[in-house]
């Protein structure tokens, strides 16, 4: 009788103890199931991350080749714009020399003509004086 007690006792005990058991068996069933969606929920958030970076990144590739195509194409029209300048400054310089040697011409021509215009003068008053003296 002390036996069948002890054993209704155990088994008592081991269905509260089996009943504990399932209780926690079903929490942490529970809690699994949760902590599944979490990491379904996070790695969803960071494949959609992922995608969106990598995204961004094409974005930002194509817009960096497009600033570098056009850097580029500005360097080359800088460096053409730089030797037309150094070119013009060359021709305008030379045009500079050109018309002081044609003021100089023109002043020469001038002066000649002045220069021959004084000695027709000359010449006709030493021409005068002579028929002066002569007269005298």
């Amino acid at each position: 009788q002390v036996s069948q007690s002890e054993l209704d006792w155990f088994h008592q005990d081991s269905e509260t103890q089996m009943k504990k058991w399932q209780q926690e068996k079903k929490e942490n069933r529970e809690n699994l199931k949760a902590l599944r969606a979490t990491a379904k929920k996070h790695s969803d958030t960071n494949e959609r991350f992922l995608k969106t970076i990598e995204d961004k990144e094409k974005q930002y590739n194509g817009c960096l080749e497009t600033f570098l195509e056009t850097s580029n194409k500005f360097a080359n029209e800088k460096g053409k714009l730089e030797e037309l300048i150094k070119k013009s400054q060359g021709d305008s310089q030379e045009c500079v020399k050109r018309a002081v040697k044609a003021e100089i011409s023109v002043l020469q021509n001038w002066k000649e003509t002045e220069v021959w215009k004084l000695r027709g003068t000359i010449a006709k008053a030493e021409g005068n004086l002579r028929m002066l003296k002569a007269l005298s």
